[in-house]
């Protein structure tokens, strides 16, 4: 969707006065670089995208492109929020343009449905999607329900806010002095025994625990399971 701005547009490029040669369009120009900056946004797995694109001013004549403009590609530039798109043509003469934009994009994004207190479990029944307008990358927010489910707030949430990786943590599965199974995986072989926790962890923590048979402490990795796996 495309949406015209009432705005003065960064150029890089002289003016161009000369009557008697045809005059690039304006509204061309910013058509090509809407479809680009939407096709951008797409690149990125965004479905419902809004691109609002501010017009060149008037006073700005462009010969008219003898060949289909390019579009000047910026690696580091979010596909989000406020953008500058670059175009260039080469015949009949050489010019280069910035436009400038707006690119937003609705998501479904899970959100709680109820608050939640700090250290309390997060169930799937917790969770509900919401429509939101974003302009910027979701970076640290939860997209998926399944990272949320079984986790503990460390703050008190609100509902219908996205829950970031800051707000959650996952439970604590094993407690220090608690008997654990350790699973060795060396060599194709696969050795199970049985061990004693020497602090507490989560999935995903590195734990040193104590071989009961052995009495040597190794260390290793804690499962979604409670086990401590060796590699």
């Amino acid at each position: 969707m495309i949406k015209w701005l009432v705005a003065i547009t960064l150029i890089h490029v002289a003016t161009y006065t000369t009557s008697s040669a045809a005059e690039q369009s304006h509204s061309e120009l910013g058509g090509i670089a809407a479809r680009a900056l939407e096709e951008q946004a797409r690149s990125k797995g965004l479905q419902t995208v809004h691109v609002e694109v501010f017009p060149l001013d008037q006073r700005v004549s462009l010969p008219e492109c003898n060949e289909p403009v390019r579009i000047l590609k910026d690696r580091n530039q979010s596909v989000l929020g406020r953008v500058t798109i670059g175009m260039r043509c080469e015949t009949p003469e050489p010019w280069t343009i910035y436009l400038r934009g707006r690119v937003t994009s609705l998501v479904s994004i899970p959100v709680l449905n109820a608050p939640i207190n700090r250290s309390e479990l997060i169930v799937e029944s917790d969770i509900v999607f919401q429509e939101m307008e974003i302009d910027a990358d979701l970076q640290g927010v939860f997209i998926d329900p399944k990272q949320i489910v079984g986790k503990i707030a460390v703050r008190n949430l609100i509902a219908g806010k996205p829950l970031r990786q800051s707000d959650l943590k996952a439970p604590q599965l094993i407690s220090r002095g608690q008997s654990v199974n350790i699973t060795s995986r060396a060599g194709g072989l696969i050795v199970t025994m049985k061990g004693k926790a020497l602090g507490n962890a989560r999935a995903g923590d590195r734990l040193w625990v104590q071989n009961q048979s052995s009495n040597k402490r190794v260390e290793g990795e804690v499962t979604a399971e409670g086990e401590v796996l060796i590699r």
